[in-house]
């Protein structure tokens, strides 16, 4: 976009647009993270330091943003720091605000439009404006917040689709509010039961009428999947997942029973939790923490919870102790809970080795760089091409999605027949893919590698990844 003015696709290995490989919905996708990135360039040199510093600034947006909607609502400013030190020592966090991918704006851009949408639900309202207090007695709906939750929900959405499950957080709320009313035997015709009823008319209709629309949306779910991966992720942030679950679950209770917030409550474990399930049932995605990040936020506010009010139940308790009996258990808990252990293991963002998670492609690609030759080409995954700036080599790609209405329904796979093609064709190359790839490999065309091409070992070269070379 900074070259062109065009969302399109960028070749640094030719320094051009990729002419080739033009995905619109794909190269146009989180524009609006993207772009600040674009601006950026116009006056500072266009690096990857420069470049990842949006999503930083992001990451310190976030950590104020979440003091403010955690103060709101539990009541408590100091859940509210409590809630701000957590996700600033967060491993996700610390992660997702140092990439170049609009996860860090997607996590702080959902926060907020969650927070103005459950303020829009059930904020009374207190000014004096007649036709606005008009509408909140008849409809139950403070109109203040509906511009702002809408605007909001927009960018929500033009930075990731995964803003849909707004849909589905707010319908398992308005059930479970329905219910409690029922048993109470109040009034059955409410704003939740008339909402429902809307939605669901709405949803025959546009089935009707705008089915391919619809398909955009309805795609990325699939019923009954088994992507169990989601509930440690969400709380992969911390030493003890048990421990974690404990504060959030004394967190539900205490804010629930003591402090009598139950629709803040309901949506906040609603948002987290509802959201953890349907990732790990519903969604047709491959589980990754990037997609359940960025409702960590609300994990987040509720472990807060219980640790504080966990430390007010000694204060209460423990009285003779003074002030003691309060910050020993709340300093504990922050000392205990985060995995600061992370920071000082020898594989973590901030380094690697050649036992990392992820391999260094950096360094692997400034190696094939300095040691291919002339006429050499090379079959690996094309979209990483960044790390190969320069190098003007021909390039096999490999790892293509065939997708319908936004979800992948196959996965091409190099085959062996067009590896070796590839080899017979050209009389020397570098094969480098990383286990992550191998979805995208079949098993033959690996077995085929192993066997009978040059396994490059190098310092340059470790981690979970697979470099080989044949011909000169």
């Amino acid at each position: 976009y900074f070259k062109t003015d065009i969302w399109q696709k960028w070749d640094f290995n030719f320094g051009k647009v990729d002419t080739e490989n033009v995905f619109q919905a794909r190269d146009e996708r989180a524009w609006i993270y993207k772009w600040p990135v674009a601006e950026i360039f116009k006056f500072l040199a266009p690096t990857e330091a420069y470049a990842r510093t949006v999503s930083a600034l992001w990451g310190i947006l976030s950590i104020i943003l979440i003091y403010f909607s955690a103060s709101y609502f539990t009541k408590k400013k100091e859940i509210g720091l409590v809630s701000a030190f957590l996700f600033a020592v967060s491993i996700s966090g610390i992660i997702f605000d140092r990439r170049l991918r609009m996860y860090s704006m997607f996590f702080a851009v959902f926060l907020a439009f969650s927070w103005m949408f459950f303020k829009f639900l059930e904020e009374k309202y207190a000014g004096q404006n007649k036709l606005i207090k008009l509408f909140w007695e008849k409809t139950g709906f403070n109109i203040i917040y509906f511009i702002p939750a809408a605007i909001l929900g927009a960018i929500s959405f033009l930075t990731h689709q995964l803003t849909a499950n707004i849909v589905f957080i707010f319908i398992l709320y308005a059930l479970i509010q329905l219910a409690i009313i029922i048993k109470n035997k109040q009034n059955y015709i409410n704003k939740y039961s008339v909402s429902l009823i809307i939605l669901f008319i709405g949803y025959i209709i546009a089935a009707i009428a705008l089915p391919k629309q619809l398909a955009i949306f309805t795609a990325g779910l699939r019923f009954f999947n088994s992507h169990w991966n989601y509930f440690p992720n969400a709380l992969s942030d911390y030493s003890s997942i048990i421990v974690a679950i404990i504060f959030l679950a004394l967190g539900i209770y205490f804010l629930y029973k003591k402090e009598k917030l139950s629709k803040e409550t309901l949506w906040l474990a609603v948002s987290f939790i509802g959201t953890i399930f349907l990732a790990a049932f519903v969604w047709n995605r491959t589980a990754g923490d990037q997609y359940i990040f960025f409702i960590k936020s609300f994990g987040i506010i509720l472990i807060a919870s219980g640790i504080y009010f966990t430390a007010e139940f000694f204060k209460e308790n423990l009285n003779r102790f003074g002030k003691y009996s309060f910050y020993v258990p709340l300093v504990l808990a922050l000392l205990i809970l985060p995995d600061y252990a992370y920071f000082f293991q020898t594989d973590n963002t901030y380094k690697q080795t050649s036992e990392s998670s992820n391999p260094s492609y950096r360094k692997i690609f400034t190696y094939f760089k300095k040691s291919k030759n002339p006429a050499d080409v090379l079959i690996t995954r094309n979209f990483r091409n960044y790390y190969w700036s320069g190098a003007k080599v021909k390039v096999f790609d490999f790892g293509v999605d065939v997708v319908d209405q936004g979800a992948t329904v196959e996965t091409k796979k190099l085959t062996l027949d067009q590896l070796q093609n590839i080899i017979r064709e050209n009389p020397s190359g570098w094969f480098i893919f990383s286990d992550n790839d191998e979805d995208y490999i079949s098993n033959d065309a690996v077995n085929f590698a192993e066997k009978n091409l040059e396994r490059v070992s190098n310092s340059q070269v470790r981690g979970t990844i697979s470099v080989y070379r044949w011909g000169n």
